[in-house]
């Protein structure tokens, strides 16, 4: 089956005003008619009126012969096509230019409309003591002579039509020329060309249209780079623990001690697991970037219920650890979000403040709703992060030197990760101190609620 074509723009505004005008010169042409038939019927009834007074007035004793002549005048002899009739006071006809006309006989003075010999006909009636003199006219003469005069406007409104319709075209040809350059300017584009195109000779009509695929072309050039960094830094950040598991392999091959072996097995095993968890966190944050693949699909959320699922879920390596870790609910405030993403974002909180809290430590998790915005907290009474580091550690791959001087391995994505989940839901995350002055607070803050 053979797809429908696009509806072009110049075709439908051609239509549109080509089919007004026809529209217009109809209604035009029928306004017209009857503007026409109205001066026409207010000439022709003065008429009527003047010559039936002009036979009245006439002395017409001895003058109206007593019988029709011989050879009346045909409807057709004459372009106004009047009848003269007369009669006495009974009915009695004196005189008639056209016998043939079976007027019925009515002595009303005045104008009046009747039917005779299959049409209509105007009548004009004078009564006077001896006589009645009619005059009448066919109705369909005063039609003919308004069609005429209207039909006088046909041609010069189809040459208007015709006028306004090649000015229409050169003109939507015009018009539509910026687009057509927009179009051009825009197939000439690569994936690495995308500057914004030129608003300043752009018609006022097209300059939204443009504006709005500047927009879009800065966001493409923004996630273009996001990408180019993000492959650049994954590179570079596998390209150590895969050198580590190569030297860790050598190592391995070469050990003849089991005692030896069984150490380098096992720094390989760690090695594979890092590398493991590396990969995982760095397929985490690609789905959870505001250009990932993976649309969000919200859910109403509990926030008590999320934080008690995170707990229980964290709660073995919490207990490996010798870590006391808990929820705390102080809300029953419920948000719009996606579950699976909500939970990496509170999951990786709760690796973090486990990864560097030493044994003994708490981590809390709390639900809470801070001036009205639900909000989750998570709370460690670990090392913290130093205030002049807390905007650094959000950024891929950066890890702050409290950190790294903790001895425990990481990628730097936790953080990242969490940051893009929640651009992603509108939620604001911060870094506080924690309670009494130690550790760290991570607070994520939801829109408030309307």
């Amino acid at each position: 089956m053979t797809p429908k074509a696009p509806p072009s723009i110049r075709r439908q505004l051609m239509a549109w005003v080509l089919g007004s005008l026809s529209a217009g010169g109809l209604v035009l042409l029928l306004a017209a008619f009857w503007l026409t038939r109205d001066e026409i019927d207010e000439v022709l009834d003065d008429s009527l009126r003047q010559t039936a007074l002009l036979l009245a007035d006439r002395d017409l004793a001895g003058a109206l012969p007593t019988s029709p002549p011989a050879h009346p005048l045909s409807l057709s002899d004459t372009e106004s096509k009047l009848v003269a009739i007369a009669r006495r006071r009974d009915g009695t006809l004196l005189f008639s230019s056209q016998p043939e006309l079976a007027l019925r006989f009515e002595p009303e003075p005045g104008a009046s409309v009747q039917p005779a010999g299959g049409q209509r006909w105007h009548v004009f009636t004078v009564v006077q003591d001896d006589r009645i003199v009619q005059v009448v006219q066919p109705v369909s003469v005063r039609n003919e002579a308004a069609a005429e005069a209207a039909s006088q406007l046909l041609l010069p409104l189809l040459l208007l039509v015709g006028l306004i319709g090649a000015l229409l075209v050169v003109a939507s040809r015009r018009g539509l020329r910026p687009l057509a350059q927009t179009s051009a300017a825009l197939a000439e584009r690569d994936a690495r060309s995308l500057a914004p195109l030129d608003e300043t000779r752009v018609p006022a009509e097209l300059r939204p249209l443009v504006q709005t695929l500047n927009e879009l072309l800065h966001r493409l050039e923004v996630a273009f780079e996001n990408q180019r960094r993000f492959v650049a830094d994954a590179a570079h950040e596998l390209r150590s623990p895969v050198t580590a598991l190569q030297l860790q392999l050598q190592v391995l091959e070469r050990s003849r001690d089991p005692a030896e072996r069984a150490l380098a097995t096992a720094e390989l095993a760690a090695g594979i697991a890092r590398t493991r968890r590396l990969i995982a966190q760095l397929l985490d944050l690609s789905r959870s970037s505001a250009d990932g693949a993976l649309p969000l699909v919200p859910e109403s959320l509990a926030l008590g219920e999320l934080a008690r699922t995170i707990v229980a879920r964290w709660s073995v390596e919490a207990e490996r650890r010798q870590i006391d870790l808990g929820a705390e609910t102080r809300t029953d405030a419920r948000i719009e979000g996606d579950r699976e993403q909500l939970e990496m974002l509170l999951g990786n909180l709760v690796e973090n403040a486990l990864r560097y809290t030493p044994g003994g430590g708490t981590v809390d998790v709390v639900a809470t709703v801070i001036d009205g915005a639900p909000t989750l907290e998570v709370v460690d009474n670990g090392p913290g992060i130093a205030a002049d580091e807390r905007t650094r550690v959000f950024d891929r791959f950066y890890r702050s030197p409290e950190a790294m001087a903790g001895g425990e391995s990481g990628s730097g994505l936790g953080l990242a990760i969490v940051k893009a989940i929640a651009d992603r839901h509108g939620a604001a995350v911060s870094l506080h101190d924690g309670r009494g002055g130690s550790g760290l607070e991570v607070r994520v803050r939801f829109p408030a609620a309307a």
